[in-house]
């Protein structure tokens, strides 16, 4: 990490202007933010109003973009921002470019880094709220939840080996003003740094950032192999914003902040633990990424509030969970680190022109992938899929297409397939492949009675050869004026 600076509150427009500033940018770029003013309350009301007017695929059966919406009324005790992630074309812009290329521009940059700063006067620790979680409008989204649920939280954590920032997103379930339960991945970095901390007998300072810079949120779903172990995604998301990300010692731990955000909450993770359910019949947690109901999880480690601060005007950030955003969130960064590692593992064969995954498949299921070959040898559908499984267990479905087909365009994918694709020459199956359980069809007793179990294939909607002249489309014959 660089040294204490001061240049990089002059070179960070959102350092200076948080989430109000960026909403006026985005509206004079064209994408304005839509406002609701209303007595709406964070308790089941905000976020149902959200889903009944503007959420799409997987949230609901609505398709498209999701606004951009700002509550802002009597409601609420600050105003909450929902959405701000749930479109593409915003989303391009958010990385200074344009939707199309979003996501091959972002591969192109992830092998650059700009290390974070460390900034005094941090805009994040204006106002000090004593009251803890109280203070915030933490949207509970459906009457079976477990409770409110921070969704939005990004938890940065110094690797007490290294010395390093390292950030993530968890769910975090509110348990009273001053604690929450986080559910974290095993092995994943967070549980690593966690357990590490506690077996040298100390709780693990960390902050709860909330309304942090685009390119944070943008990058932060990255891991292995897309990014290296010990390596930093605060890093990435300098270099692809442009500047470097503003770091601030927390006031009342050991760690470090995100001075950029609208809202901190200094914690530790302690050895403590509680369940995340508050029925212990049903256990639900809140709804998942693709839609779906989430089970909650026993035991879960106990996060203890040590303060609260927040912006002077702060906005509340909140993901709905399931939607086009949370897809979005997830997707962005895994097309652009599976663009880069195609690209190189098969530059002699074929062009990765663009990669997808649409927010049907919860960003992370579903694999569309735009190519030119170079050569039509045997065998490559089958060793591309391997190639894409072995860096993103998560996929389930690999779509292979030309370059005449949008690959954003969900009526294109289906010409594709309806008219490129014959099953028995073009779907590529793999089967008996462990299973990821939050897609019910995956999950035990599907296709196997006591275990997570599935099938992965794909469908190559490509021309074949020889016949590229057949498969031309009649805008190809239309003569320019």
């Amino acid at each position: 990490m660089d040294a204490l600076s001061t240049t990089a509150l002059a070179a960070d427009p959102y350092l200076q202007g948080g989430l109000r500033g960026l909403l006026a940018a985005m509206a004079a770029a064209g994408h304005p933010c839509e406002r609701v003013d209303t007595t709406l309350h964070p308790h089941l009301q905000i976020a149902q109003h959200y889903l009944a007017h503007h959420a799409s695929v997987p949230a609901c059966n609505r398709s498209g973009e999701e606004p951009c919406v700002l509550y802002q009324g009597d409601g609420s005790p600050m105003p909450v921002l929902m959405g701000l992630y749930g479109s593409r074309a915003r989303n391009g812009w958010l990385l200074h470019g344009d939707a199309a290329a979003a996501a091959p521009r972002l591969a192109r940059r992830l092998s650059a880094r700009l290390p974070p700063v460390r900034v005094q006067d941090a805009p994040c620790h204006q106002r000090h709220r004593p009251e803890g979680l109280a203070a915030l409008p933490v949207l509970q989204t459906t009457p079976s939840d477990a409770g409110p649920y921070l969704t939005s939280g990004l938890v940065c954590a110094l690797d007490p080996d290294t010395g390093q920032p390292n950030v993530s997103i968890h769910r975090l379930r509110v348990l009273d003003a001053q604690r929450l339960t986080i559910w974290m991945l095993p092995g994943r970095d967070l549980d690593r740094i966690t357990q590490r901390s506690l077996a040298l007998g100390k709780p693990l300072s960390i902050s709860i950032n909330i309304g942090v810079p685009p390119a944070v949120y943008l990058t932060s779903a990255l891991s292995a192999p897309f990014i290296g172990a010990g390596d930093s995604e605060l890093a990435l998301a300098g270099a692809v914003q442009g500047w470097p990300v503003a770091l601030a010692a927390c006031r009342t731990n050991a760690g470090v902040c995100l001075a950029a955000s609208e809202i901190v909450i200094e914690a530790q993770i302690t050895a403590e633990t509680a369940d995340e359910f508050s029925d212990p019949v049903l256990r639900w947690a809140m709804p998942e990424f693709l839609g779906y109901m989430g089970q909650g999880r026993p035991s879960l480690p106990v996060v203890q509030l040590t303060g609260l601060w927040h912006r002077e005007g702060a906005i509340y950030q909140a993901f709905l969970g399931p939607g086009k955003e949370q897809s979005e969130l997830l997707a962005l960064p895994t097309e652009a680190g599976m663009i880069a590692a195609l690209q190189a593992a098969f530059a002699d064969e074929l062009e990765v022109l663009d990669a997808h995954y649409p927010a049907a498949g919860g960003g992370q299921l579903l694999l569309v992938l735009q190519v030119r070959r170079r050569h039509h040898r045997p065998g490559l559908p089958q060793r591309l899929l391997g190639a894409v499984l072995e860096r993103h267990r998560l996929c389930k479905a690999v779509w292979l297409v030309d370059d005449d087909v949008d690959i954003h365009s969900p009526e294109d994918l289906l010409w594709a397939c309806a008219t490129r694709l014959q099953p028995s020459a073009d779907l590529h199956l793999r089967t008996g492949e462990p299973g990821f359980p939050l897609d019910p069809s995956q999950a035990p007793g599907y296709l196997a009675a006591d275990r997570a179990l599935t099938d992965k294939y794909l469908l190559d909607c490509t021309v074949p050869p020889d016949s590229s002249q057949r498969f031309a489309r009649w805008t190809t014959f239309v003569s320019t004026p």
